[in-house]
């Protein structure tokens, strides 16, 4: 049931709740839940949901991709949960019997902890594994996931919601009783009081920031207040006017644009976080709970509570759509992955609850403009923004692109990069994602044996443009760029798939497409255009995988149009002198040619998979996802060799059933030496090209662009291999 405070059980959770975009807004699924449910949570890697029902004594876990339901028992009276996607656990808090139940995502058995009176929220730590519930008698308990041994600390009077900032480690406690908020330090557990308004009852973090927005209710005045917390020094920058009784709290930190529900007065406050200055939304009687979704820049509020519905604001010029739900929606999340919005409807005149299942809008259309291969990066360099020093293993570095030397413009909504790492020993993977949106689970690249690797990536811009880049262990990053990705104007390129087919073969006889091998140092112009591949002359920009076959150790393949100066980049490493792949997207030169040079001698070969032109009917655009775990047959069939089909639109990973192209990540763990794997449009017979190789049996990734007719692609392995398949984006109409 709702209160006076009816965001707190959001609240607790909802920093990991990021999401992404689908395809319509309309209510596609209404699925049954237990008595009287009043929370969620999503493990966007796993695609499950959990709703807490506070009188059934039990969660409802909603498979995301067919929508059934299991039943999982847990304490008495349970009121908020938070999920860890890293370690596929679930945490409820359990105000009946002052109790944690601790589910395993797996398989559904459960653990009790014993902890402080009515414990009322609770919120996770990914980066830490650790969980901070917060008890009405003014304690937080910290629980080590790891182990479940707990620790004690005082928070202020009548504690009502916490918020996690996982990058500075900080959590943050609103205490009701006393207008103050907790601070908390979760490496050495030292807290901090800070005074803020009456009646603080929700609050969240911009991580882009560091700052944290408090929603004071004041329920013996007119209209509420959100103090703006400095995370740095927990001063109070602002305490901003907002409307009557506010009670949640949701950050876009792309836009860095706040949003406060006011249900005393039926608006939503929205306050600039640059300059703190506000508008009003009306969005209709009683609004609650609410979910922001930072990509595409929508804004899902909960209101008539009654009646039942969740009101849309684009994020863009404050319009509202309103979409009905079930009676009493007392909670709401996006997931990041599965493009749903998933709201809670408790409803205490039946037996049941309800999840209303929304699919929402479309991600924007995004096309290419070519840039003259540039370097962003390196942090072999003098210590700066785009130098050193080296990412030390286990922390993220971000890097904001368009204020490099390339001249990405702040317009540009994803990069087209190569990434190498020169790693300082053994690097376990390396992962990019745009900065202010949650480390996804997935890798970019792994070097296992610490050797110099490189690998193509198509990234979203995050907050202020910027990406952010995590390795596991130290290693130096060199960001190279060739094109970003923006909103169609007169001056963007669309992209037309091709059927994979063989541009250039050096090892053929001598040609201009052919043989001799490349000596080291001595550039090359192919003419791709002239050959088979049906490439034609209005083509701006090609999206090739290049294959070096060196004669001896590479030190590198660079590559650019023709007609220009040799860039200070490069597209592949190989010195242990074993086959190596590499995509990139190469602007077309002087009369449609590109150039290419080697170090060190080196056979080469050039796969084509589409290209880059001026918009025409059948030209596509790119569609940006959240990154995603398409396939792991570790988890599924196991190793193979031969051919696989699979399913990348049946996934749930968000990809539209109109998708003509796919953006992979491949990785392989082969059990052995891997002549070759080669990723296909499934309907088609298997092309003469390849998408990666790894002879000596080392863990290795690639970007691959795979076109589609039917939503589905097929892989073949020359030897025994696993396979794991990340998306990160698709072109379609």
């Amino acid at each position: 049931m709702r209160t006076s405070c009816p965001a707190l059980l959001l609240l607790a959770f909802s920093f990991v709740l990021i999401s992404q975009c689908a395809v319509a807004q309309i209510v596609i699924a209404t699925i049954e839940t237990g008595s009287i449910p009043v929370a969620l949570a999503i493990n966007s890697t796993t695609n499950k949901i959990y709703v807490v029902n506070q009188s059934s004594n039990n969660v409802t876990v909603i498979d995301g991709a067919t929508n059934g339901t299991a039943v999982v028992t847990v304490g008495q009276a349970p009121a908020a949960l938070a999920v860890n996607p890293v370690t596929n656990k679930i945490y409820i808090a359990n105000a009946g019997d002052n109790t944690v139940t601790i589910i395993d995502g797996a398989t559904y058995s459960t653990a009790t902890l014993n902890i402080g009176n009515s414990p009322l929220a609770v919120a996770v730590n990914p980066t830490t594994n650790k969980i901070y519930v917060i008890s009405w008698n003014g304690t937080v308990t910290v629980i080590d996931g790891a182990t479940n041994s707990i620790a004690s600390l005082a928070a202020g009077s009548h504690p009502i919601a916490v918020a996690v900032n996982s990058v500075t480690n900080k959590i943050y406690v609103a205490n009701s009783g006393d207008g103050t908020v907790t601070a908390i330090d979760g490496l050495s557990n030292s807290v901090a009081t800070i005074s803020v308004g009456s009646f603080p009852c929700a609050l969240a973090v911009n991580p882009g920031t560091n700052r944290i927005y408090v929603a004071n209710e004041d329920l013996h005045g007119s209209s509420g207040t959100v103090s703006v917390i400095d995370g740095g020094s927990n001063a109070i920058i602002a305490n901003v006017a907002v409307g009557m009784y506010p009670s949640a709290v949701g950050v876009n930190p792309v836009t860095n644009k706040i949003y406060v529900s006011n249900y005393g007065d039926g608006t939503v406050s929205v306050i600039d976080g640059t300059s703190n200055a506000t508008g009003t939304v009306s969005v209709g009687v009683w609004p609650g709970p609410l979910a922001v979704d930072q990509v595409i820049n929508k804004i899902y509020v909960t209101s008539y509570y009654w009646q039942g519905s969740v009101t849309v604001i684009n994020g863009v010029n404050n319009s509202i759509v309103t979409v009905g739900v079930g009676l009493y929606p007392d909670a709401v999340a996006v997931d990041s992955t599965s493009n749903r919005v998933y709201v809670v409807n408790s409803d205490p005149s039946s037996s049941t609850g309800s999840v209303s299942v929304i699919a929402y809008s479309s991600p924007p259309a995004l096309q290419f403009i070519p840039l003259t291969p540039c370097r962003v990066a390196d942090t072999r360099n003098a210590n700066g923004p785009f130098g050193g020093p080296p990412i030390s293993g286990g922390t993220s570095r971000d890097f904001v692109v368009p204020n490099s030397q390339c001249g990405v413009p702040p317009a540009a909504a994803a990069y087209s990069l190569n990434v190498t790492v020169v790693p300082h020993g053994a690097l376990g993977y390396l992962t990019v994602w745009p900065t202010g949106q949650d480390q996804p689970t997935v890798s970019t690249l792994n070097s296992a044996d610490g050797r110099i690797k490189a690998n193509a990536a198509i990234v979203p811009a995050g907050i202020g443009g910027a990406i952010s880049i995590f390795a596991s262990n130290t290693t130096d990053v060199v960001l190279d760029i060739n094109g970003y990705f923006m909103p169609a104007t007169l001056s963007t390129l669309a992209f037309y798939p091709l059927q994979p087919c063989r541009v250039v073969d050096t090892r053929w006889s001598n040609g201009p497409l052919g043989g001799p091998f490349l000596q080291g140092g001595v550039p090359r112009d192919f003419p791709v255009t002239a050959s088979a591949c049906n490439i034609p002359a209005s083509a701006q920009a090609y999206s090739f995988n290049f294959t070096a076959v060196p004669r001896g150790p590479l030190g590198y393949l660079a590559t650019w149009p023709a007609g220009q100066n040799q860039p200070t980049v490069s597209t592949l490493n190989a010195l242990t002198g074993v086959t190596t792949a590499n995509a990139a997207i190469v602007p077309a030169g002087s009369n449609g040619d590109i150039n290419v040079l080697v170090s060190n001698d080196s056979d080469t070969v050039i796969d084509i998979n589409g290209y880059f032109a001026p918009a025409a009917p059948a030209g596509l655009s790119l569609y940006a996802l959240a990154a995603c775990r398409v396939l792991d047959t570790r988890k599924t069939k196991g190793l193979f060799s031969g051919t696989i089909g699979v399913n990348v639109a049946g996934s749930p990973c968000g990809v539209a059933g109109t998708a003509q192209a796919f953006v992979l990540n491949a990785t392989v763990v082969p059990q052995g030496a891997l002549g070759y794997l080669t990723l296909w449009p499934d309907g088609e017979s298997q092309p003469v090209t390849s998408t990666l190789n790894a002879i000596d049996g080392a863990v290795t990734s690639n970007m691959a662009i795979v076109p589609t007719t039917n939503g589905w692609i097929d892989a073949f392995a020359s030897n025994p291999t696993q396979l794991i398949l990340d998306s990160s984006s698709y072109f379609g109409p």
